[in-house]
């Protein structure tokens, strides 16, 4: 093995002798067409010019990484040793007996914890499993799983994982599941299960007298399940090397059937004040978790969630995949049962930032680029796993500078559709391509650019002929109708219509509310089965019953206004534990009812024709409304 200084020596020679190797690794990303202002500067700096500024990339850092908080855990004669690849962290580490045979697993923490060391825990087994904490006779068995949690300096909260392990000293850690399982895409006859391992292996999952497995080792597993009989429970195995686990699921009823069920929604769960699992690397738990397990105490058959699952805006992918991981981690225990859909919210941007612009002091920020790699679309779609239903990307679109490549972000598993029974669930990405900062080529937060508008117009037309869909619902994270700070974003902007993504330094032909006022057209005028906008970017819980007389425009607009044809709702959920927002000045702000701080669990109640809702705290169960009768 080869020392850092030999390393470096080494690397000396070869820039010598290879100066192409060297002019490779200095090669920068091309950028996209789509962006103007952007160059690199002689040193290689990403630069972006505006009014005659040149404000250079801040080359920002994610503080952690999903990568390092794995911990390349080791086995030895006391226990797991943790290496996090960081020198000098110092911090502490809790951890103790994950309890996979539990209905809803979660870790038993023991009464100790350790220190890491430049960047180094050892999780003592041996001296933790001794007679009183031996709650799961560990020492006994010589096999089983200990889960951990990262702590920094301060005590906050970065990162929870699991290790398994075989011996009883010397320990040797062996293949697990280290992220799920997790229920998704139900189906009447199956599902997709995902999980992650900490190493590439081979899994297979036995459900029934059928096996499905892997077709080659990996750390990402996706799984598709199928030959399932609707409305039935399936308990389903997971096998890996020498470990099983076991978990179970019920399909989804057939479509239109009309039976009775519930579903849950709510969004912006990221990290907050308070302390504790409030800030929990970039998420609030405490109240995710709340809001998950309530779901399912009240029968709820999948959980929507549109956005803000994090505090996200990283710089990097795998610092974004840890606060993703955290997020899972929450819900995990009910994940292994009912599926959880998410949505891209603002927080879900990988950005690049800029250094502060001399005329506001502000950073601009926009996108990360190789959008294929880089950008927040594609990190998501590598967090979740959804229906690849939607569009492609708004690549094709009369804006669009260079129809021979791909110059935008993908939508890939951002925006797609399901329905379950009779009800058809749509989720749109209000957030693509997001620019924050005015001028700066790129969408603003609640635009829906072109190509998924097209997507969304020929999706409502397929479910509105679909015979087995009664109701619609269109999933947003940015409000139709914002009710607090985002009353100056989301489709409203204060009621400024110049508001629009702007493309390779030109703006498109259509604003912000009248591309609104084409959502309502869509929706509401053109459909008879659509019912609600389910939103979250505001901090709050908010219902708003829209009727044709509802106030929608600034009192100086002077474009054609639209009719509404009928009576719709709009319920704001961005309750899932960000810090509250109060409600602002709108022309509709009298018509909100039911407003209310977080965490607030959501719930959608369909019995064929009907259509109910109601909500209450996740963390105390005080009754916000119920039995409000939507259709």
């Amino acid at each position: 093995m080869l020392s850092f200084v030999h390393k470096a020596l080494l690397g000396a020679c070869l820039a010598t002798l290879c100066p192409f190797l060297t002019q490779a690794q200095s090669e920068k990303p091309v950028i996209p067409t789509v962006l103007s202002g952007l160059n690199y500067s002689e040193t290689g700096q990403l630069v972006l010019t505006r009014n005659g500024q040149k404000l250079v990339d801040m080359d920002k850092k994610d503080a952690y990484s999903l990568t390092q908080m794995v911990g390349n855990p080791v086995g030895n004669d006391t226990g797991i040793l943790l290496d996090f690849s960081k020198p000098g962290f110092t911090g502490t580490v809790a951890y103790g007996p994950y309890n996979e045979k539990a209905e809803y697993p979660a870790i038993a923490f023991l009464p100790r914890t350790v220190a890491i060391q430049d960047g180094k825990a050892l999780l003592d087994i041996k001296g933790a499993v001794k007679a009183v904490n031996d709650f799961f006779k560990l020492s006994e068995k010589g096999q089983g799983v200990i889960g951990y949690r990262v702590l920094d300096n301060a005590g906050r909260i970065i990162y929870e994982g699991r290790v398994a392990f075989t011996g009883k000293g010397p320990y040797t850690v062996v293949p697990t599941v280290i992220e799920g399982p997790f229920i998704n895409n139900l189906t009447p006859t199956g599902c997709v299960i995902s999980y992650e391992t900490q190493v590439p292996v081979k899994t297979t999952i036995s459900v029934g007298n059928q096996t499905f497995g892997d077709s080659k080792e990996t750390t990402h597993h996706e799984i598709t399940v199928t030959g399932l009989r609707p409305a039935t429970d399936n308990v389903y195995s997971i096998s890996l090397a020498s470990r099983a686990e076991q978990h179970s699921f019920r399909t989804a009823p057939a479509s239109g059937s009309r039976k009775p069920f519930t579903f849950a929604f709510a969004c912006a769960n990221r990290a907050t004040s308070g302390g504790g699992e409030r800030d929990f690397g970039g998420t609030n738990y405490q109240s995710s978790r709340a809001i998950m397990a309530a779901a399912l105490l009240n029968g709820a058959v999948f959980m929507q969630a549109t956005g803000d699952l994090t505090t996200g805006g990283n710089p990097s992918e795998d610092g974004h995949l840890m606060e993703y991981t955290n997020w899972k981690r929450a819900l995990e225990p009910f994940w292994h049962k009912i599926p959880v859909y998410t949505g891209m919210g603002d927080h879900e941007v990988n950005y690049l930032t800029f250094a502060p612009d001399p005329e506001t002091k502000k950073n601009p920020k926009i996108d990360r680029f190789p959008y294929q790699t880089e950008s927040g679309e594609a990190t998501f779609a590598r967090a979740f796993v959804h229906p690849a239903n939607g569009p492609a990307s708004e690549d094709g679109a009369s804006y669009d500078p260079d129809n021979k490549q791909v110059d935008f972000p993908t939508y890939q598993e951002n925006v797609y559709y399901y329905s379950y029974d009779n009800v058809g669930m749509i989720v749109l990405n209000t957030e693509y391509w997001k620019s924050h900062y005015p001028g700066v080529d790129g969408s603003p937060e609640g635009y829906i650019m072109d190509e998924q508008f097209k997507w969304l117009t020929e999706t409502m037309q397929k479910l509105e002929k679909d015979p087995s869909i009664d109701h619609i619902f269109v999933n947003v994270h940015s409000a139709v109708f914002p009710n607090g700070d985002h009353a100056n974003g989301a489709m409203w902007y204060e009621g400024n219509n110049a508001e629009r993504p702007k493309v390779a330094g030109t703006p498109v032909k259509t604003g912000i509310l009248e591309r609104r006022d084409q959502l309502l057209d869509l929706c509401v005028n053109k459909s008879k089965k659509f019912l609600a906008f389910l939103s979250g970017d505001e901090h709050n819980f908010a219902f708003l019953h829209v009727t044709p007389d509802t106030p929608m425009y600034p009192e100086s607009y002077t474009l054609p206004k639209l009719k509404l044809s009928r009576t719709f709702y709009h319920i704001n959920n961005g309750g899932g534990g960000s810090a509250p927002y109060a409600m602002l000045a709108t022309p509709w702000m009298k018509q909100f009812q039911y407003f209310t701080e977080p965490p607030v669990l959501g719930l959608i109640s369909v019995n064929g024709s009907t259509v109910s809702l109601k909500a209450f705290n996740a963390e105390t169960f005080g009754t916000i409304c119920r039995d409000v009768k939507l259709r």
